[in-house]
Parts: structure tokens; sequence; C-alpha cells
């Protein structure tokens, strides 16, 4: 069974639900239909534009090209990920970072597109953009959660970290709390994920390749393997990013430059 295709026509009635939500934020005072009409235009111009990209890319389908474009789309998420951290854009920050991301991505899409689905052709387009962004979205959101709660929890706790370093510790010793409870509120969104899936709920790629006239089972053995993907490079991206990060915004006192710090 072929997928249905949506005229455009069919997809600008669909924005006619978007008026009773519309109408309650507006009701109680919210604020947030300013927000909404961008967020909406900003959606709907990205998604076409990126499209119309897509199916170029996947006709030319060429590794370096497909590369460069993973390079672009961990460029985005770097800033995104300082922005929504509360963080500021810093090379400290910016370049670390992105290598930890970058390589977080790299590690795992290696693994999974050319050991586990054996790829016929190296990053072949229609396999690698569409799980690259998947992982990339998810880590993104788990690199917000991790980077936020070690950098604020080490200066609103910074007497605990200076007593660890009075008893002794070393930099990475007195840190380890930190980076563990990091590690910990990033994980737990896509491990609550993987604990409810299918009976809570059914994931996008999932009802994607179902909807595109694929095998439920097949559907199926994409999505475990994407969850798996996608919670390998969450802790991985998290980690590394702590890792390297910490190496640029310490100061010689082993001190946390609080300069990169919003607030």
């Amino acid at each position: 069974m072929e997928i249905i295709d949506l005229s455009w026509g069919q997809l600008a009635l669909s924005f006619i639900m978007l008026l009773p939500p519309a109408y309650i934020l507006w009701h109680y005072d919210t604020g947030l239909n300013r927000k909404l009409l961008t967020a909406t235009l900003r959606m709907v111009l990205q998604l076409v534009f990126v499209g119309f990209y897509l199916e170029y890319l996947f006709e030319l389908d060429n590794p370096w090209v497909n590369s460069a474009w993973i390079l672009v789309m961990v460029g985005v998420a770097d800033f995104a990920t300082i922005d929504r951290s509360d963080l500021k854009r810093k090379k400290s920050l910016l370049i670390p970072i992105f290598g930890a991301t970058f390589l977080g991505i790299g590690i795992v899409d290696l693994f999974f597109l050319e050991v586990v689905i054996q790829l016929p052709k190296f990053l072949a387009a229609q396999y690698t953009i569409p799980i690259t962004g998947m992982v990339l979205g998810n880590c993104l959101r788990s690199n917000v959660i991790g980077f936020n709660a070690f950098f604020y929890s080490l200066r609103d706790h910074r007497e605990r970290y200076q007593f660890f370093l009075g008893c002794g510790a070393t930099r990475t010793e007195a840190l380890k709390p930190f980076i563990s409870q990091a590690l910990q509120r990033s994980a737990n969104p896509t491990l609550a994920a993987m604990a409810t899936i299918g009976l809570v709920s059914l994931p996008g790629m999932m009802t994607g390749q179902i909807l595109s006239g694929s095998s439920p089972m097949i559907a199926i053995k994409y999505q475990i393997l994407i969850m798996v993907a996608i919670f390998s490079g969450t802790i991985l991206s998290v980690y590394l990013g702590i890792l390297f990060s910490t190496r640029f915004v310490f100061k010689e006192t082993d001190m946390l430059d609080e300069s990169v710090l919003k607030e």
C-alpha cells in the first residue's frame, strides 16, 4: 500500500487545528500567540527548504556532501545547545561541545550504518541523513539538560567542590559527582521513552515506515536500532562535551570560570 500524498491545499487545511489552542492562549493572556505564529512560519519555511535540499542530496548521494551536511547540522545544534543551556557563546564552550557532538554522532553513525545495517554504499543519504537527524535531535535535548545541570550545579555547590579539592582530590575526582548528576538528568528522558515505547507512544520513524508501506515488524526492528543509537549518542555527546569543555573553562586555581554562565 503506497503512502497517500498530501496536496498543499490539504496541508494548509491542517493549520485550522491551530485555532483552538491559539484562542485558549489568547483568552488567558499568555502572550504566546506571537511566538506560535513565528514558530509555525519558521517551521514551514525551514522544512520546505530542507525538503527541496534533501531531494537534491538524495539524488546526488555523495558521501562527502552528506558528511558536509552533517557538519552543518552539528554546527547549528552546537549554537542551539549553548543558548538553551543558558551558557555564553564563547570559544571555550563552542569548540569543545562541537567536537564532542560531532565525535559522538560520528561514532554512532559509523557503527550503526556501516557495521550493523551494512549499507551497500558508504554513508548512503537515504539512511545517513534521517538517522543522523533523529539521533542529533535527541542529543540536542539531552545536551541542554546535561550541560545546564553540570555547570549550574557546579556554581551553586561550589563550596562542596572546594571541599573535595581541599581534601586532596584532583579536579577530575572533585568533578565526578557533578558529572554523575548531569549524566543522570540527561539520560532520564531517553530511558523513560525506551521503557514506555510501544505502549504509551509510537515513535515517528516507526509510524513513518508503516505509513510508507513497510512491514510493522521491519519498522519495529529499525525503531529498536534507533533507540539504542539515540541513547548511545546521548551519553557519548554529553560525557565528551563535559570532558572536553572542562579543559577550557577552569582557571589555574581549578575553579570554574563563571563568565561562561549567563546568570
